[in-house]
């Protein structure tokens, strides 16, 4: 065989045995097992403690060392806990044309319903007052759904054909 073909399948050789290492060192980091430590043989027979003391972090071994971080196992450092998710913040809920916004505000599946009487019709405000100007007026038997209160829950505001407004809840009939 001619030198330049040795010199061609040694080169060869040696890409084929990097190529491999890097796949071998690529899944154990994927994997989680090379952690980075120079003492991947201990065991937990390595350390020991004598049996009415806790096991601490800085186990003393037979001849004296000590090892830092032992007594863990290989599983727990492979499958890390999840991390829970965050509770996402509500959102703040801003009824738009209301003059005051309401001190309470109903969640979804929590909402009353409620019918106007049915003996007059109720004018939709855009607070909780009657010195508020009036959005539009509710037909007397309406059924409307409270989407919030205010701070003392007399007047309620509902949403009725898309506007915002406040009605007084003394003149609600519950649904």
């Amino acid at each position: 065989m001619s030198s330049l073909r040795k010199k061609a399948l040694i080169r060869l050789l040696l890409c084929a045995i990097v190529l491999i290492a890097t796949i071998v060192f690529s899944f154990l980091l994927l994997t989680g097992t090379f952690d980075g430590s120079t003492d991947s043989t201990s065991t937990p027979e390595s350390s020991s403690v004598s049996d009415g003391e806790p096991a601490s972090e800085d186990a003393v071994a037979e001849d004296g060392t000590t090892a830092e971080g032992e007594g863990s196992s290989d599983a727990a450092e492979a499958t890390p806990e999840p991390t829970p998710e965050p509770t996402p913040e509500p959102t703040p809920v801003n009824f738009d044309g209301l003059s005051e916004q309401p001190a309470t505000v109903y969640a979804e599946g929590e909402q009353p319903n409620f019918t106007v009487t049915p003996d007059s019709n109720m004018n939709l405000r855009a607070g909780p007052g009657t010195d508020f100007d009036k959005v539009a007026q509710i037909p007397a038997g309406t059924a409307v759904t409270a989407l919030g209160t205010n701070a003392d829950e007399t007047w309620v505001v509902v949403q009725y054909e898309g506007q915002y407004g406040w009605l007084a809840k003394e003149y609600l009939n519950a649904a």
